[in-house]
């Protein structure tokens, strides 16, 4: 039996929990961006317009994500912002960079091989890497303010 790439998908979602409400909602709305791409990786051919405007929707969504993590990591004084910030903004610019590319020197089906490779590469290391890492400090706050919730009053946003 063949595994579609979207199930595939779905089942390892959970490695991208890290166990804060507010941005474990946004990593799953992220995801379902990324079930898009794959879904148009699996058509036999696509078009310039599908590929360009699935791309432009999981980058636009991750940079809506950025100012949200990045208001919750100012909010509670996370010591890691600024390398954080700064592999928000790696993305901002090789996005950039990606999109401008020259469209027709590749196919469309190459072109979103490319991206979605590109996409799904960043997302598991900056969750796995700097995500964790900010979701260790929200777990320790949490745990030296007498069990309060740090950063649950961003989550209800």
């Amino acid at each position: 039996m063949r595994v579609e790439t979207t199930e595939r998908l779905k089942i390892y979602r959970h490695l991208f929990r890290i166990g804060v409400p507010l941005i474990d909602r946004q990593h799953e709305q992220y995801l379902e961006w990324l079930d898009q791409l794959f879904t148009l990786t699996e058509q036999p051919s696509v078009s310039r317009a599908a590929v360009n405007e699935a791309v432009a929707g999981a980058v636009a969504y991750a940079i809506e994500h950025f100012d949200a993590e990045e208001a919750l990591m100012r909010s509670v004084a996370y010591p890691g912002y600024e390398g954080h910030v700064r592999k928000h903004d790696e993305f901002r610019s090789e996005t950039d960079r990606l999109c401008a590319d020259d469209p027709k020197a590749v196919s469309p089906e190459e072109r979103l091989f490319y991206l979605t490779k590109w996409l799904v590469n960043w997302f598991c290391d900056q969750t796995q890497v700097y995500d964790k890492a900010l979701a260790v400090f929200l777990e320790r706050q949490r745990s030296t303010c007498n069990g309060g919730s740090v950063g649950s009053e961003a989550s209800q946003t």
